[in-house]
């Protein structure tokens, strides 16, 4: 493809080829803000296929049947390639960042979900995950042909993924994606948390990035994807509900929530500063603390439009119909222009000042306080979905009211659009009022309004530790009286294939390879034949 001619002729074939990439059904309801004459330039000339993509149109399928059906598609977190292979009839493998982030990094050092381990760690457990499962779907081809197996089961699950913040800028998002989709995921969520200060999706202290940062995430990772020419599915998660701090109000869009106080800079001393000169003077980090705590009970705070009703209200200027009308207008509008609009609406003599300063609360790491809220949530949902395949609300508990809100609100723009739902272990599930019958119709109720796609993402965590600390507990006393009665016995009456343990790693498949290598010979060195056998006693 050296000559002028040669590289126009694949040019053009390539441009035809991603218009109809971009362009086909499976991409109708995605926006994105360039043509395929942009992306041609970024392709290169060797044509890679991936076996994720593959999987990805398996999980679309998945999911579009059972959005339609209003069924849930649910799924368990898993950590390791045993759990992996006894999800039975679960249709679908999740890989959860915080289980990577404490278990197997892949620097080895362990720790909380705060999004500081390296960015491959958890591409490198989808390799390892998907390696297994391409391992174990051989093994059960072998078994079928030579072993008479009636039942194949399927290893092949699509793989769920947490990109977690995308760990970095959108070069880095790019790069993420790149290796997920090269490692085996079919699907890879981003949340709209700062890389940096990122922390559980279940904990306090997280900072959101403006609504278009994280937009251009979803863009970066989309355009990746069709750098690659696949179809793999990207979900777009908010943790907007309970966030308390947001790292810049660079977007009018997240600016109905920045909380501010009553006054301007002159006569206000900002948080930030009151904490530095206390740092000066030598206090100490608990009478630091206690002037936060002061410092934010003295000066209450409000969202600009908050300020507006009370302002409006003390000069006996306000009404309903004016006011919702001056909401209305306001939205998604900077801060600036929403003074504009209100004085447009009020038309007095003299523009009514609103003494709004949401620069004094700020953080001494600089970021805004916001107000925490279902709408803004909807809000960012309904920005983000132009862009992503799924919308997930990370909630702060498993309401089925806030999910019905959710829904609704979502479904009107954007009827097409499935949900995810985080079933997480995170929440006390026994004291949130459910009766057994409330808790055990959850997963089905949700699917109803959209969620189809759900998981409970430490499921594999947590059950390896109960079922291990059960163990360990009574083998201790019993000994191998325990280790019978909690694990062979229950592998026996459950019908788990790792009772033979060995069959299970594929020794059977590993022989026949070695077989055939030595042309049909070496029957007396098999693994899986004669006394020496012990799986024979099952």
């Amino acid at each position: 493809m050296s000559t002028p001619a040669a590289i126009k002729n694949y040019l053009q074939t390539t441009l035809h080829q991603l218009e109809g990439f971009l362009n086909s059904p499976r991409f109708k309801n995605i926006k994105r803000p360039y043509q395929a004459a942009d992306l041609v330039k970024f392709k290169g000339t060797l044509p890679i296929e991936y076996p994720s993509s593959h999987q990805s149109k398996k999980l679309l399928k998945l999911l579009n049947e059972n959005f339609t059906q209003r069924t849930p598609v649910h799924t368990l977190g898993v950590t390791d390639p045993v759990q992996l292979t006894q999800l039975g009839d679960i249709e679908v493998v999740y890989v959860s960042g915080w289980a990577c982030s404490s278990l197997l990094t892949a620097t080895n050092e362990v720790g909380p979900d705060i999004g500081d381990y390296t960015y491959n760690t958890v591409p490198n457990q989808v390799e390892r995950l998907f390696k297994a499962q391409l391992h174990h779907d051989r093994k059960a081809l072998y078994n079928h042909q030579v072993q008479g197996d009636e039942k194949m089961v399927d290893y092949l699950k699509p793989i769920i993924a947490d990109a977690d913040t995308g760990h970095g800028g959108n070069s880095t998002v790019m790069k993420l994606t790149k290796l997920f989709v090269e490692k085996g995921a079919s699907a890879i969520h981003f949340e709209d948390q700062l890389h940096g200060a990122k922390k559980c999706g279940h904990l306090s202290g997280k900072v959101l990035v403006p609504t278009s940062t994280h937009v251009q995430r979803l863009i970066a990772s989309r355009l990746q994807m069709d750098i690659m020419g696949v179809e793999n599915l990207i979900i777009a998660r908010t943790d907007s509900e309970s966030a308390t701090l947001l790292s810049s109000d660079i977007d009018p869009r997240d600016h109905d929530v920045i909380l501010g106080v009553r006054d301007d800079l002159s006569k206000v001393v900002p948080l930030s500063e009151a904490l530095a000169r206390a740092e000066l003077q030598g206090k100490s980090s608990t009478e630091i603390a206690d002037l936060e705590l002061d410092w934010l009970a003295e000066n209450k705070l409000y969202t600009f439009d908050e300020l507006v009703k009370i302002i409006l209200q003390e000069k006996s200027l306000f009404d309903e119909e004016l006011y919702q009308e001056y909401r209305l207008q306001s939205q998604h509008r900077s801060i600036n222009d929403r003074k504009d609009i209100l004085n447009e609406l009020l038309s007095l003599d003299t523009e009514l000042s609103i003494p709004f300063n949401h620069y004094a609360p700020r953080t001494r790491e600089g970021y805004f306080l916001i107000r925490p809220t279902l709408d803004n949530a909807i809000e960012r949902s309904l920005s983000f979905a132009p862009y992503a395949d799924l919308l997930w609300l990370e909630t702060k508990t498993p309401d089925l009211q806030v999910a019905k809100d959710f829904s609704s609100r979502i479904h009107a723009v954007y009827p097409h659009m499935k949900l995810v739902y985080n079933l997480s272990p995170s929440f006390n599930w026994s004291a949130q009022g459910f009766n057994e019958t409330q808790l055990k119709d959850f997963i089905w109720e949700l699917a109803k309004l959209g969620f189809t796609l759900q998981l409970v993402s430490l499921a594999g965590l947590h059950s390896n530790g109960v079922s291990f600390a059960e163990l360990a507990e009574g083998y201790l006393v019993n000994g191998m009286k325990s280790y019978v009665d909690l694990v062979q016995s229950k592998e026996k009456q459950l019908n788990v294939d790792l009772l033979k343990h060995q069959a299970w790693s594929g020794i059977g498949y590993a022989d026949g390879v070695l077989e055939l290598i030595n042309n049909g010979g070496g029957s007396m060195s098999s693994s899986t034949g004669g006394e020496g056998n012990t799986e024979t006693q099952f």
